[in-house]
């Protein structure tokens, strides 16, 4: 073959290389293009190749306090629609959007074409990969539940688990008690404290009050170990600057969870979840930390099993005991020999570790800190909140104490009901709630394919703001049974945003002490509905009911200055506020006795 001929032949097999890796080019362009479902409302900007990404990092960067939340808001009162797509992954589906309360409902209390998607699931995968959240609502993911299911009845939450959040609360309350009188008035931040705080409970739940690590120990010592000179440079300060108290030296078990759940942000928004969790985790740091919290559950689990065989599970002190117990109690059942030691019983003591701390523990340490904002900014409500306290323990005043724990979770007080759950409603701590549709099926009237994920906003119309006018006839038969045969819940649309206890409340016709709390007055999705909804709200529910009486009983909550009392949010695992800083004032023992 002379020059001639080669040159050609390699030309056309170049040329023909080429176009070939033009059209494979142009066809994964085409195949990441977002697709959008027929007759939904969507951006026209977000038909570009990352979709709705660059309008959300634009909106992050422009708007003060933006969330990928506040922008699905946004986008939903421009597109005027209850229901919109957006575009957050090439090659990905349309991921769908739902702000209407009674659709969301039905979704989630009785559609079974809908599951739990794997969203959730996807951030905590890299930390605790047989954990049930992961699974689809069978038969496997009701034996694991089984595993864990008596942790939230009343006897473990009011026995076990109430008396360990107690202890670490009242711990807050001596660490708030001296900072107070350092600060002399002056604010600082407790954002930091509040997380320590919910941390130290939800570690004491999963391994008893003798769990060795605290966070919260470390801080006091810290605070009373503050020298002259420290001391003097707070009290040169002006009455609204800000104090930086010493946080005290984090134990190597604490550091490891802190760091592990400092993860999830490198994983959240993440288009590739599962190649992100490949790398973060094989950070060295990481993995140390990994190995720390391995180590830490199986010594736990060898401690619970200890205490198993000394007591033949009759004491009961924390939750990896209870599951111990049912562990046995399974195993007898199904003939076999317990295991203890399982992957599964690894991971869903990281339930209680990571799990509650994702989920537990920034929901809770979250709707802590906006509790903190709440009352300090209606100061009316956090009154009659503390007088209706003072009415529910009357004699209490004057022994100078605290109410008990048992006093505490066996005394009905309805207001503080109605406030809990106010600011459940106002939080938005898990601002979505996310369900796949399993099978091809309809919503408000447009077809929705298998596998396509849909989005219930927790704060979003007809929840925080007004709901959109939906025709009756674009909703599920069930729904608008519920419209026609009026169990359709919705709250007035005349202050619907305004935070305001009174709207779970029943008044009598009395002289207006006779009060009574309805959970059932409008709509509320902050633990999500049905089968999967969120597992540990009980235990939520303890430790504000617990925090709010400590803290209501021993302090006054003040307006802090107004560069800190925004109401903006940074969304992490949790829709946490941007700033949370307290300004206290003790209440004395003779206030109280008045």
């Amino acid at each position: 073959m002379d020059i001639d001929t080669t040159f050609h032949v390699t030309w056309t097999t170049l040329s023909f290389v080429a176009v070939a890796l033009a059209l494979s080019v142009l066809r994964l362009y085409q195949l990441a293009i977002p697709k959008p479902i027929p007759g939904i409302p969507y951006n026209k900007t977000s038909k570009k190749l990352l979709g709705d990404v660059p309008a959300i990092v634009e909106h992050m960067a422009k708007t003060e306090g933006g969330t990928f939340v506040t922008y699905i808001l946004k986008s939903m009162e421009s597109l005027d629609s209850p229901l919109i797509q957006i575009f957050i992954r090439p090659f990905g589906k349309p991921h769908l959007v739902l702000g209407d309360y009674p659709e969301a409902y039905d979704i989630l209390m009785r559609r079974r074409e809908f599951d739990r998607s794997p969203t959730l699931g996807d951030l905590v995968k890299g930390l605790t990969p047989d954990l049930h959240i992961h699974l689809k609502t069978n038969d496997t993911w009701k034996a694991q539940r089984r595993l864990i299911q008596d942790l939230m009845t009343p006897s473990f939450l009011h026995n076990v688990a109430g008396p360990v959040l107690y202890q670490n609360l009242g711990l807050l309350i001596d660490l708030w008690r001296m900072k107070s009188h350092i600060a002399n008035g002056r604010p600082w931040k407790a954002a930091d404290d509040i997380n320590q705080m919910a941390l130290n409970g939800l570690t004491g739940f999963s391994f008893g009050e003798d769990f060795k690590h605290s966070a919260i120990k470390p801080a006091l010592l810290a605070v009373q170990g503050m020298d002259e000179e420290a001391l003097a440079i707070i009290r040169r300060k002006g009455p609204d600057e800000f104090v930086e108290f010493p946080k005290g030296q984090e134990s190597t078990a604490l550091r490891a969870i802190r760091e592990l759940t400092e993860t999830v942000g490198e994983v959240q928004g993440n288009p590739v979840p599962a190649l992100t969790w490949a790398y973060v985790t094989r950070k060295p740091r990481i993995r140390k930390a990994i190995r720390i919290k391995e180590d830490c559950i199986e010594k736990e689990l060898m401690n619970g099993v200890q205490r198993w065989e000394e007591t033949s599970g009759r004491v009961i002190k924390s939750a990896v005991d209870q599951m111990i117990v049912r562990e046995k109690r399974l195993a007898e059942k199904e003939g076999r020999t317990p295991n203890f030691f399982s992957r599964v019983m690894i991971d869903e003591c990281g339930l209680k570790i990571f799990g509650f701390i994702l989920a537990g523990h920034e929901t809770t340490s979250t709707a802590l800190n906006w509790t903190l904002k709440y009352l300090a900014d209606y100061p009316s409500i956090q009154s009659e909140l503390r007088e209706a306290l003072r009415r529910a323990f009357p004699t209490l005043g004057y022994s100078g104490r605290s109410p008990s724990i048992n006093e505490i979770t066996s005394t009905s007080i309805p207001y503080l009901d109605a406030v809990i759950e106010e600011i459940l409603r106002c939080a938005g701590a898990i601002p979505v709630v996310d369900r796949v549709a399993t099978a091809d099926t309809e919503l408000l009237g447009h077809h929705i394919p298998k596998g396509t994920v849909v989005t219930c906003l927790v704060t979003g119309p007809s929840l925080l703001s007004a709901a959109f006018d939906v025709e009756i006839s674009r909703r599920s038969p069930t729904s608008q049974s519920d419209v026609k045969e009026g169990r359709h819940r919705s709250w007035d649309p005349a202050g619907i945003s305004r935070f305001n206890p009174d709207r779970w409340i029943i008044r009598g016709n009395g002289n207006g002490d006779e009060i009574e709390f309805n959970p059932t007055a409008g709509p509320q999705l902050a633990f999500g509905l049905g089968t999967r909804g969120c597992y540990g709200k009980r235990l939520v529910y303890l430790e504000m009911r617990i925090f709010l009486t400590l803290i209501l009983w021993n302090f006054e909550l003040l307006p802090c200055p107004p560069a800190v009392s925004t109401y903006h949010a940074k969304l992490i695992a949790s829709n946490e506020p941007t700033h949370t800083y307290v300004r206290l004032r003790e209440i004395s023992r003779e206030k109280t006795i008045n």
